[in-house]
């Protein structure tokens, strides 16, 4: 049992595909208020891995210290227990040591947990570490990868956002609001809709297309959400939201006016405080005359394809 040992932080473990780096340290400085080095971030800030698509895991640590047999007397004096558990390694960049000494070491802290260690189904995961001189040791929980089951939605166009970027946008327009008012008013087949919804965010799509909102509706209700999606020309929206999110339509895949493009990001400023817009160009001096500041801004690169994803207000 756990329950008595107070949580002392949390260590979360990065990762990212290539052309994702610059996404994957805006999210992280949105959701745990950090930059990171090597692929970690220790932080006192609780977020469920399986939220982001960057956290690979998240060891909760129950234990640290400045060395392995001051942690060792700490799990000694107030061991855990558990009917079934394995405890595993947690190999960082740097780190020294060797396979046997690491074994040594999971041996000595395995052997003081209560319950029977099981390498197949454990019920518990564990972890212990070494992170520049200090060890941590602490139930570790993976990311459960659930936004995968979205990469075959019924409905999809071949230039929506990927599922990776539509959850990333999704945690930086959610953050810790999760009563904040968002809306994506050119929602399309609701890619971005349904992994606001998924993070626990509280969104409205808007689509002027009849078919295409109708697909939209379709894709949620595949997912068990009860249908958010309305029909409607952006200009026509009365209600004020605090954020929107904007997949802008641009180039040969989907093209459209530049005096469109500039109609609605106008729009995005009339119904809302804040702006989360993803571009194929970068839009600054649209965005300014729009009436915008821009905040934060990265990049996501597939190949030779970029988009720009930046926050306004």
């Amino acid at each position: 049992m756990i329950e008595q040992l107070p949580i002392k932080g949390y260590l979360y473990v990065i990762n990212y595909a290539e052309g994702e780096e610059s996404l994957c340290r805006l999210e992280m400085k949105i959701l745990l208020n950090q930059s990171f080095e090597d692929k970690w971030i220790l932080s006192d800030i609780e977020i469920n891995p399986s939220r982001s698509v960057f956290i690979k895991e998240r060891l909760t640590i129950y234990y640290q210290a400045d060395s392995f047999e001051s942690l060792h007397e700490m799990v000694l004096k107030q061991p855990m227990s558990f009917e079934t558990f394995k405890l595993l390694f947690m190999r960082f960049k740097d780190q020294s040591l060797e396979y046997k000494e690491r074994l040594k070491r999971l041996y000595a802290i395995g052997s003081l947990i209560g319950g029977e260690a099981d390498m197949y189904e454990p019920k518990q995961l564990l972890g212990l570490t070494e992170l520049n001189g200090k060890w941590y040791f602490g139930t570790l929980e993976p990311n459960c990868n659930e936004w995968v089951k979205h990469e075959n939605k019924p409905h999809s166009y071949s230039f929506s956002l990927s599922v990776r970027v539509s959850r990333s946008v999704a945690n930086l327009a959610v953050g810790h609001q999760f009563d904040k008012k968002i809306i994506d008013p050119c929602c399309g087949a609701g890619t971005v809709v349904l992994e606001v919804l998924t993070v626990g965010g509280n969104i409205i799509g808007n689509e002027l297309n009849p078919k295409v909102a109708w697909k939209a509706e379709e894709n949620l209700k595949h997912y068990g959400y009860e249908n958010v999606i309305q029909i409607g020309d952006i200009q026509e929206i009365k209600t004020h939201y605090d954020t929107a999110i904007i997949d802008l339509p641009y180039g040969h895949f989907n093209p459209i006016s530049p005096e469109i493009q500039q109609m609605i990001i106008e729009n995005a400023r009339r119904i809302a405080d804040e702006l989360i817009i993803v571009t194929q160009v970068k839009m600054d001096e649209q965005l300014k005359a729009a009436g915008f500041e821009v905040i934060e801004q990265c990049e996501a690169v597939k190949g030779k394809f970029v988009r720009y994803i930046t926050m306004c207000r």
